[in-house]
Parts: structure tokens; sequence; C-alpha cells
């Protein structure tokens, strides 16, 4: 039972070895939009030099690799279709409408540089 336990162990690392050696620290091209806004994100109205916001909208391969590194779903999240997924942290969301189309929506208060919501449902 041990040697079949140091053996599973072994197998376990070299995995995670294999897939650590094909990671690298690099940045990524991405598809994002940005609108900038003062308000809030279910009235917004043009910026102010008292009151700016930003929010991003990332699509493609970059939400694709947002969406699943945040697992697991959100339940009860942006309406009832069974075939969207939501996944949403803090001020992070995104959403998994079909197997090739994922969005995500973050935001950030320019005067302040606070983190805040991208999107509403």
């Amino acid at each position: 039972m041990k040697k079949g336990i140091a053996v599973i162990g072994v197998l376990l690392v070299a995995c995670v070895t294999a897939i650590a050696a094909d990671w690298a620290w690099e940045f990524k091209p991405i598809n994002a939009q940005m609108a900038i806004y003062s308000g809030g994100l279910g009235d917004p109205i043009a910026p102010t030099p008292q009151d700016a916001k930003v929010s991003f909208h990332v699509q493609g391969k970059a939400a694709r690799d947002l969406f699943d590194h945040m697992g697991p779903d959100a339940k009860n999240e942006c309406g009832s279709d069974p075939k969207v997924r939501v996944r949403a942290r803090e001020r992070l969301q995104c959403i998994r409408y079909s197997k090739s189309d994922y969005s995500c929506y973050f935001g950030f208060d320019l005067k302040d540089g606070k983190s805040i919501g991208g999107s509403i449902c």
C-alpha cells in the first residue's frame, strides 16, 4: 500500500512539473474595449473632472483564461439561462455564453485608483 501511495505521489509531482515547464511569465495580447464614464454603470454620464471611472470588457482567449482560472461558477448570477455560466469574484465578473464566447468585466475609479465593478447584470 505504501509503495502504491509513493508511486502516485511521484506521478503527481511529475505531472505538476511537466505542466509548470510549459508555463512562462509573459504578457499576451488581449481583445479588450474600455469605456470612461461618470455616475454609475446603470446610469452612466460623461466623465467630469471630479468623477471619472473606467470599465474594461475583455473577450476571446484572455477572457476564457480568466474564466477557467476563477472557478467555481456563481449561482443565480445575471439571469436564469442554464447555458450561461458566470464566475464572479469581488469586482471581476466573467461570463461564458457558449463554449466559444467568453467575456470578463472589471473597472477602476480613475480619481482614487480603487477597483470597482465593470458590469451590471
